[in-house]
C-alpha cells in the first residue's frame, strides 16, 4: 500500500508528517480489514460457540502482532509510534462506517485488544457503533472482559516442566489459561492453550499423579510466565506447538492488564566447576558407584555438565525424557569415543540415576521409568561408536572443546563438509529415531571424509533407508559396523576400488578400521535387502 501526499497538514485519514509519498505499509486499506475479518470468522468457525468470546480475543491479538511486525519496524525509533497511531486511527474509522455485525465484532475486539497507541481511536468508534448496532450475539459483549482470580502451579516430579495455570472467572464460560514451561529446552514457554475452569485443572493433575500443585499470587505466576517467554523469544526456532503461537499474544495481552506488577522469579543457582566436582566425587564415594568402569568420572562430569548447562533443574533431576536427550542428542555429538568408552556409560548413567534417585527421595518409579529409558536409548551410543576421523581414538574419547561445541561444528572443519541434514524422524518408534538421528549423520560423516564430499549425501540416505526399510537387519551386525558398510558398498559401487583406482580392499578397511570379509558379509546383507545397485 502506498500513502498519497494530498494537502499541507496532517487530518483525520492523512498519513502523519514525515511519511507522506513513502513507500511504507501503514494504510489500513478496506483489503487489509477484510482479510483481519476472514480470519477472525475462520477461528470463530472452528471453536465451540462456549469459547468464541476467548477465541475473537486470541484471534484478533496474535493479528495485531502479526501487523506490527509488518508495518512498523521498518522505520525510525521515532517515527514507528506515530505511524502505528495512524493505523490504528484510519482502521477506526473505517470500521466505524460499516454498519455489518461481523465488522462491529472485529472492532469490539480491536477496541479491548489493541494496545495504548490504538486503544483511544477504536474504542469511540466501537462507542458511537455501539449505539446503533444492532443483531449482535450476546456473546460479543464479552470479549477480553475476563478477571484473572487465581493462579497456580503444577510441577513435575521429574522436573521436565511446570505448567502455570491462571484461572479467569465468568459466569457463563469460566475457563483457564494455561503455559507449559519446558526445563529440557531451557525453561522456554512451548504451549499456551485454553483450559477448563481451574478446580477440574487441579483434579486432572491430582488424579494423574507424579506433580506438586501449589497456589501462588498473580504476580508471580506472572513473572514465572514473562521470564519463560523471555527464554522463547531468545531461542533460534523455537519448539512450540500452534497453540502457543494462537494464544500467546492473548496471554501477553492479559499479562500488561494485571494490576500487580510481576514478580520476577529468584535467579537460578548455577554450579561451579568445583562444585560440580565435589558432587562427582560424592557419587563415586557412594554404593551405587561400585564396580563401575574407569570412565565413570569423566561420564558423571558430562552429565552434570550437560544438566546444568543445557537444561534447568540441576544435575539430580531424574527423567526419562533428559536421559533421552543426553544419550541420544547431546553425548553423541559432544563426545567423539569408542565403543568401549561408550559401553560404559549406560552402566554409569544407571548407576548415577539410582544415586540421584536415593538423594532427592524420588519415588521408586519415576526412578525405574528413567532407567528403563538408558536400554531405549543407548543404541544411539553404539551407532555412534565410529573411528575418530582425526586420529585412532585408543579407548578414549575427543571432547569438543568450548570452541566448537557441537558435532556439527567440528563436520565444519572436516574436509569442507558443513553440517550434515538432520533426519526426518517422523513415523519411527523412540529405538528406531535414537537409531537413524546418529546413524545417518555418521555414515555421511564417514563417506565423506573416505570418499569425498560427493558420497556424503548417498551415504545418509542409504543410512535413512536401512532404518526405515530394514530395521531387524540391524541386528545382524554392529551398529558401529553398518556406516562403514555403506562407504564400503559405495566404493565399490562406483568402482573406486580395485586394480587402478585410488583404493585397495585391504587400504579401504584399514581407514575404516575394519575387515574386508565383515565389510563385505554386511553389504551384501545391505544389496540384498534393500536391493541396491551392486
Amino acid at each position: 500500500m502506498r500513502l498519497v501526499d494530498s494537502g499541507s497538514g496532517p487530518t483525520p485519514g492523512q498519513p502523519p508528517a514525515g511519511v507522506v509519498g513513502t513507500d511504507l505499509d501503514t494504510t489500513p486499506s478496506v483489503a487489509v480489514l477484510d482479510t483481519l475479518q476472514e480470519t477472525l470468522l475462520l477461528d470463530l468457525a472452528a471453536a465451540p460457540p462456549a469459547l468464541h468470546p476467548v477465541i475473537a480475543e486470541a484471534s484478533v491479538a496474535r493479528s495485531a502482532a502479526l501487523l506490527a511486525d509488518q508495518l512498523w519496524p521498518a522505520g525510525q525509533p521515532d517515527e514507528i509510534g506515530e505511524v502505528e497511531r495512524f493505523f490504528w486511527a484510519d482502521a477506526a474509522r473505517v470500521l466505524g462506517e460499516r454498519r455489518d455485525p461481523d465488522s462491529f465484532v472485529l472492532l469490539t475486539s480491536l477496541a479491548r485488544t489493541v494496545g495504548p497507541a490504538g486503544r483511544l481511536p477504536l474504542q469511540r468508534a466501537h462507542l458511537s457503533r455501539g449505539r446503533t448496532q444492532y443483531d449482535v450475539p450476546d456473546w460479543v459483549a464479552r470479549i477480553a472482559g475476563f478477571r484473572l482470580t487465581s493462579a497456580i502451579v503444577s510441577e513435575d516430579v521429574t522436573g521436565d516442566g511446570l505448567s502455570v495455570v491462571l484461572d479467569y472467572d465468568d459466569e457463563q464460560h469460566p475457563h483457564t489459561v494455561v503455559v507449559f514451561v519446558d526445563n529440557n529446552l531451557g525453561a522456554i514457554a512451548k504451549d499456551v492453550f485454553v483450559g477448563p475452569p481451574v478446580d477440574r485443572v487441579v483434579e486432572a493433575y491430582q488424579r494423574g499423579g507424579r506433580v506438586t500443585v501449589r497456589t501462588v499470587r498473580p504476580a508471580t505466576a506472572a513473572g514465572i510466565i514473562l521470564q519463560a517467554l523471555g527464554e522463547t523469544h531468545d531461542s533460534d526456532d523455537p519448539p512450540v506447538t500452534e497453540d502457543f503461537e494462537f494464544f500467546s499474544g492473548l496471554l501477553v495481552n492479559r499479562l500488561t492488564q494485571l494490576p500487580e506488577r510481576p514478580v520476577r522469579p529468584p535467579v537460578r543457582a548455577q554450579l561451579s566447576g568445583r562444585q560440580r566436582d565435589q558432587l562427582v566425587d560424592e557419587f563415586l564415594e557412594s554404593p551405587f558407584a561400585v564396580g563401575l568402569p574407569d570412565d565413570a568420572a569423566d561420564i558423571t562430569r558430562l552429565w552434570v555438565d550437560h544438566a546444568v548447562d543445557r537444561t534447568v533443574g540441576g544435575p539430580l533431576r531424574v527423567s526419562a525424557v533428559l536421559v533421552e536427550l543426553f544419550l541420544s542428542h547431546w553425548l553423541p555429538r559432544k563426545v567423539l569415543a569408542d565403543s568401549t568408552y561408550f559401553a560404559a556409560v549406560p552402566l554409569v548413567v544407571k548407576a548415577w540415576l539410582a544415586f540421584a534417585g536415593d538423594r532427592t527421595s524420588l519415588e521408586m518409579d519415576a526412578i525405574e521409568e528413567a532407567v528403563d529409558a538408558v536400554d531405549v536409548w543407548s543404541p544411539a551410543l553404539e551407532a555412534a561408536a565410529l573411528t575418530d576421523p582425526i586420529r585412532p581414538l585408543s579407548g578414549e574419547r575427543v571432547f569438543l572443546d568450548d570452541t566448537s561445541a557441537d558435532l556439527e561444528e567440528a563436520y565444519r572443519t572436516l574436509a569442507g563438509l558443513g553440517a550434515p541434514p538432520r533426519p526426518d524422524l517422523r513415523g519411527l518408534d523412540k529405538s528406531q529415531a535414537a537409531t537413524l538421528s546418529v546413524l545417518a549423520p555418521h555414515a555421511w560423516l564417514l563417506a565423506g571424509e573416505t570418499l569425498g564430499t560427493n558420497y556424503a549425501a548417498e551415504a545418509f540416505d542409504i543410512a535413512d533407508r536401512l532404518v526405515r526399510e530394514a530395521p531387524d537387519l540391524l541386528t545382524k551386525a554392529r551398529l558401529s559396523t553398518w556406516p562403514r558398510a555403506i562407504v564400503w558398498l559405495q566404493a565399490h559401487r562406483h568402482r573406486l576400488v580395485g586394480p587402478g583406482e585410488p583404493l585397495t580392499p585391504l587400504a579401504l578397511a584399514t581407514e575404516l578400521s575394519s575387515s574386508p570379509p565383515t565389510l563385505r558379509k554386511t553389504a551384501k546383507l545391505l544389496t540384498d535387502t534393500l536391493i541396491l545397485p551392486r
